[in-house]
C-alpha cells in the first residue's frame, strides 16, 4: 500500500483524486489509509460492506471518481515515469477515449525484470477499436488510461448485456469488453508507465487450483465470447483467427487446470461449438478447433464415469448389513 502511494506522489500531475477501496480487508490496509489521509487531502476512503472482489470494487471507484481520465492502479503494482502527466497530454491532446502505455512485468522477491511487448502503434478509430478486442491490445486495465465517461458506458453495456452473469472473478476481460464497446479511439504510448508484480502470492493468477475460481472464468468468457459470435455474423466480420486465438491463449491454459470441472468443461464446449460453426472461421482453425472440443469431452466423459463410481462407493458404504 505505502508503495503504491509512493509511486503516486512522484508523479507531476498533481491535480488529481486518489481513490482507495478497501474491499472488506482483514489486514491494516484501513489504518495505513487513514494515516495517509491526514497528510494527503486527495485521497479519498471507500470501503466495502462485504468482500465483492476487484469487478465491482473497480467500477464502484471509477463511478464515485469525478475527474475526465481514469487509471487503475492494483495494490501490489506501481505506477512509472510520470506516467499521469505524459499519457494526460497526449490523450487530451487527440481526444483519445483510451491510451495504453508499456509495462514492466517481474517480481519483488526474486527481483526480476522484463518488458511486456508492444501490441501496436499510432491511433485506431471508430470500427478499428472494436477490431482489436481478440487480438494486438491487452485487455487488463491497469495499463491504460481510460476517459471516465467511457469507462461508465462499459459498465453500463456490460450491466445491460449480461445483467444475469455473476463476475467475481477475471473482471479485466469482462469490463474491457463493454469499454471497447464504447470507445471511438484508442492510442498507444511508447513508454513505460507500469510495473505488475507478477509475483503477489495473494494474486488471483495463483488460484487457478480453485474450482469456483476457473468456473467463474468460464462463464465470463463464455457470455463475452458468445455475444462476439453474434455479433460478428450479424456484421459478417470476417476475422479467421477471432476465436480460436482467444481460445488458446485464454482457455487452454485454464482448462489444463480444470480436470475436475464439469460445469467448466461445458463453458468450453458451448463456445467451441459456437465457433465451429461460425462462417468466418477458416477449415484449418475448425479442425483444430474441432479436435480440441473432442478432446475436452473425452476427458470430461472419463471424469464424469470416475464421478459416478465414487458416488456408487459412497452410497453402497451407507448400506445397511
Amino acid at each position: 500500500m505505502k508503495y503504491i502511494y509512493a509511486s503516486i506522489q512522484k508523479q507531476k500531475l498533481n491535480d488529481i483524486e486518489i481513490i482507495f477501496i478497501d474491499d472488506n480487508s482483514k489486514d491494516n490496509s484501513p489504518q495505513i489509509i487513514k494515516n495517509l489521509m491526514k497528510k494527503d487531502k486527495r485521497i479519498i476512503y471507500l470501503k466495502n460492506k462485504d468482500n465483492k472482489g476487484a469487478f465491482y470494487s473497480r467500477n464502484r471507484g471509477v463511478l464515485f471518481s469525478s475527474g475526465e481520465y481514469v487509471l487503475v492502479i492494483d495494490p501490489d503494482d506501481l505506477i512509472l515515469n510520470n506516467i499521469l502527466i505524459k499519457a494526460y497530454e497526449i490523450s487530451k491532446y487527440y481526444d483519445l477515449d483510451i491510451l495504453q502505455y508499456y509495462v514492466l512485468r517481474g517480481s519483488y522477491i526474486n527481483n526480476t525484470i522484463w518488458k511486456r511487448n508492444k501490441y501496436k502503434s499510432g491511433i485506431l478509430v471508430n470500427k478499428e477499436v472494436k477490431d482489436v478486442f481478440f487480438y494486438s491490445v491487452t485487455r487488463t486495465l491497469w495499463d491504460k488510461l481510460i476517459k471516465r465517461e467511457v469507462f461508465i458506458k462499459g459498465i453500463n453495456f456490460m450491466e445491460k448485456q449480461f445483467q444475469r452473469e455473476k463476475y467475481l472473478v477475471h473482471s479485466d476481460d469482462t469490463i474491457f469488453w463493454g469499454i471497447i464497446n464504447s470507445a471511438n479511439s484508442y492510442g498507444f504510448l511508447e513508454q513505460i508507465g507500469y510495473f505488475y508484480n507478477s509475483e503477489n502470492p495473494t494474486s488471483t493468477i495463483h488460484r487457478y487450483f480453485v474450482p469456483d475460481f476457473i468456473n467463474d472464468i468460464f462463464h465470463s468468457l463464455f457470455a463475452t465470447l458468445k455475444y462476439y459470435y453474434f455479433q460478428t455474423e450479424e456484421n459478417e466480420i470476417e476475422k479467421n483467427f477471432v476465436g480460436y486465438k482467444f481460445f488458446y491463449e485464454k482457455i487452454y491454459k485454464l482448462y489444463n487446470n480444470s480436470i475436475n470441472l464439469t460445469k467448466g468443461f461445458n463453458y468450453i464446449i458451448n463456445v467451441l461449438n459456437l465457433y465451429i460453426n461460425c462462417k468466418f472461421i477458416n477449415e484449418t482453425a475448425k479442425k483444430n478447433l474441432t479436435d480440441f472440443r473432442n478432446t475436452i469431452r473425452y476427458i470430461k466423459s472419463k471424469n464424469d464415469l470416475l464421478r459416478e463410481k465414487k458416488t456408487n462407493k459412497f452410497y453402497s458404504s451407507l448400506e445397511f448389513n
